[in-house]
């Protein structure tokens, strides 16, 4: 072994600890995105993307990331030039114990692609897609505390002002269409129109047992619905506003040979589904993946959400990546199913030209009944071409 030979010596070691101490990284990013049938574009993105890390001492480290960006496509309903902080925080790394203080993205679940305890970083519906199987979710400014232990992992999250939920601008191709009503409705004076966003304290607490093949954990968050549910309606007066709601979780994950298998369970009491009406929610995912050979990975999982008194919603999540050309190519499908005719596929390929620069093409198609989820975006697909020098 290397580390038993005496004449193994590492000549860089000053030069690595000293390049560890301060990183500066990022990218620059042409993005185009083009309705297929729609005529105008849904975005022509230039950004630049910066990230910064820096370990004082072996038990203190800091990271930054932000972005500066220039959209013309936006212009209609948004900013055309838009600078924000993504994530911002600070790490005290103890001996058993870490303590995670800013604004940082922390995911939570087994399942992957869909998760009933991932709650902790709000979506953003101005800009709601990740991918066809996950959202796009919005970092949030929290402490998280992790104890290892021999008997597992504790990790509790406190966000003192709540999530930083975003709604989609008005005549934003992401806004649905009853918000769009009711703020036409509310600009013409038909009544007075409140979408409130009180920021109030949310948190939870975790437990992992990391076994040999075998995890299996519990969960708990308390925290505000993502979307603002209808609080009041009168003749004069329409709010809208977050719901308090808690979600309890028990989760597994199972490995077999290149196989896993995972597992989650979650029951909310009292979802609000409507103006004063509240159901219980009992959530269930089931999932599986694979990778064969040596780069093909399959992806599949099935979900159902089981409320007391109102419709079930269930589907499916899938996907199939490989990689080609000395791995210097991936492609794939991914997406999602569910009932009432909904679905979400992409089908992508990202080119690794060189060390630094790669191109991604992907195009994303949705679809769904009337009055289902996803019916509003039926016109929103797209294709899209992206090229990013990374440094």
């Amino acid at each position: 072994m290397a580390q038993d030979d005496p004449f193994d010596f590492d000549l860089s070691a000053e030069e690595s600890a000293s390049d560890d101490a301060f990183r500066v990284s990022g990218y620059v990013e042409s993005r185009h995105q083009k309705f297929l049938t729609q005529t105008p574009w849904l975005s022509n993105r230039q950004r630049g993307q910066l990230e910064i890390k820096a370990n004082a001492t072996d038990w203190l480290r800091s990271f930054a990331s932000g972005f500066v960006e220039y959209d013309p496509a936006t212009e209609p309903y948004r900013d055309t030039i838009r600078a924000e902080l993504i994530e911002f925080y600070t790490v005290l790394d103890g001996p058993s114990t870490d303590v995670t203080v800013g604004k940082q993205r922390i995911a939570w679940g087994t399942a992957d692609g869909r998760s009933t305890i991932d709650r902790i970083n709000a979506i953003d519906f101005r800009d709601p897609i990740g991918n066809a199987r996950t959202s796009a979710r919005r970092p949030s400014w929290a402490m998280r505390v992790e104890q290892s232990t021999d008997i597992g992992v504790f990790e509790g999250v406190w966000l003192p002002r709540g999530r930083d939920r975003r709604l989609p601008e008005p005549g934003s191709p992401w806004e649905p269409s009853g918000l769009a009503a009711l703020r036409e409705a509310g600009a013409a004076g038909a009544f007075d129109l409140s979408i409130e966003n009180p920021n109030p304290h949310e948190f939870g607490f975790r437990y992992t047992n990391y076994g040999e093949g075998f995890d299996w954990g519990f969960a708990v968050f308390d925290g505000q619905t993502d979307s603002p549910i209808l609080r009041e309606q009168t003749p004069t007066r329409v709010r809208l506003a977050p719901q308090r709601i808690r979600t309890w979780n028990v989760n597994t994950a199972i490995g077999q040979a290149s196989s896993t298998w995972r597992g989650e369970i979650a029951y909310t009491p009292d979802f609000p589904v409507g103006l004063g009406v509240d159901h219980n929610l009992l959530q269930f995912i089931v999932g599986w993946d694979r990778t064969f050979f040596e780069n093909l990975y399959v992806n599949a999982q099935l979900f159902w959400d089981k409320f007391s008194g109102a419709d079930d919603t269930y589907g499916a999540t899938f996907a199939v990546t490989d990689k080609f050309f000395d791995d210097s190519t991936e492609a794939g499908v991914r997406g999602q199913i569910a009932n009432e005719g909904q679905y979400t596929v992409e089908t992508f390929a990202d080119v690794e030209l060189n060390d630094a620069v790669t191109l991604t093409a992907k195009v994303l198609v949705f679809g769904g009944n009337t009055g289902s989820g996803l019916f509003d975006f039926r016109e929103n697909d797209f294709a899209e071409i992206s090229l990013r020098y990374a440094f």
